[in-house]
């Protein structure tokens, strides 16, 4: 299959791109001009890769691919201080770009797009990948069957090589470096904590099985477990041997703090999908992968 890829420098998409190159499909990745790609582990010449700037060099390398399938997963999370317009352009109008440039494809195109199953309210992130999703149900309903729109509501993913901005990171270098405190909030918040490689066999079967969608599809990936922060922090502290004192309620929860997040993942199932890895499994490859390089 022939398959455009949003958001390669990241860490999903570069799993995903490593994934499908080494299934066999053709992948096409399109980033930005000063995207790094040392996460594809030196692989970059079996890619078609586009380095984009404007909207017309994004609509013309998409024409040029004319992708099967097309999967997103280039966004802003608001971690690095970004505006309200960078957010903008990441999570709204790239997306934008890429569904106006696929009405006019040869072919019909899915568009598995990487959405938050977060409430709108809790960020600017969570906002904008939200209204991202209302544009792109509305163009694939408008499209008379050229453009499927996938919109997976995806949990907290983690795994070895993570953005070190991230909480599951950030929490297990400071247990193994031992810091002598790690501060955190009261940690009753649950959490869906699903391992990258679950991630990455969840997205294969929503491509293989993209045939029997409907023109949009919104569907829940995750675990379908939600433990609590303080038990994922303990656990992690616990498998890492750490002698860092876990200050729990030394912070306060954010404002708009969700407090429950699971995902159903009935539909995922019936896909023929099933989670590999718990919680335990998953921070132990982590760890393993992580610092036993």
């Amino acid at each position: 299959m022939k398959i455009l890829l949003t958001g390669a420098s990241g860490f999903l998409g570069s799993a995903l791109a490593l994934h499908w190159l080494h299934a066999g499909h053709q992948v096409a990745l399109l980033v930005r001009t000063t995207s790094q790609l040392d996460r594809l582990r030196g692989l970059e010449a079996s890619f078609d890769i586009g380095r984009c700037t404007s909207n017309v060099e994004v609509e013309a390398f998409v024409t040029k691919v004319q992708p099967e399938a097309v999967v997103h997963t280039a966004c802003a999370y608001g971690r690095q201080d970004e505006t309200s317009l960078q957010l903008f352009d990441a999570n709204l109008r790239l997306g934008l770009i890429v569904l106006q440039a696929l009405q006019h494809a040869a072919q019909p195109v899915t568009l598995i797009n990487t959405g938050s199953a977060l409430a709108p309210e809790v960020s600017p992130y969570a906002l904008s990948k939200h209204q991202f999703a209302q544009w792109g149900r509305m163009l694939a309903t408008e499209s008379g069957g050229q453009v499927k729109f996938v919109n997976v509501l995806l949990q907290h993913m983690y795994g070895p090589g993570d953005d070190p901005s991230k909480f599951t990171t950030h929490v297990l270098h400071a247990c193994h470096r031992n810091d002598p405190v790690l501060k955190l909030t009261a940690g009753e918040q649950t959490r869906d904590f699903i391992y990258i490689d679950d991630v990455v066999s969840a997205y294969d079967t929503l491509l293989t099985q993209s045939h029997q969608f409907d023109a949009v599809l919104d569907i829940e990936v995750g675990s379908g477990v939600a433990p609590t922060i303080r038990q994922f922090v303990e656990t992690a502290h616990h498998l890492t041997a750490s002698h860092t004192k876990l200050l729990f309620g030394a912070l306060p929860y954010r404002a708009n703090e969700a407090m429950h997040c699971v995902a159903n993942i009935d539909r995922m199932t019936q896909l023929g999908w099933h989670p590999a890895f718990d919680l335990n499994a998953g921070l132990k490859k982590t760890i393993e992968l992580e610092f036993n390089k």
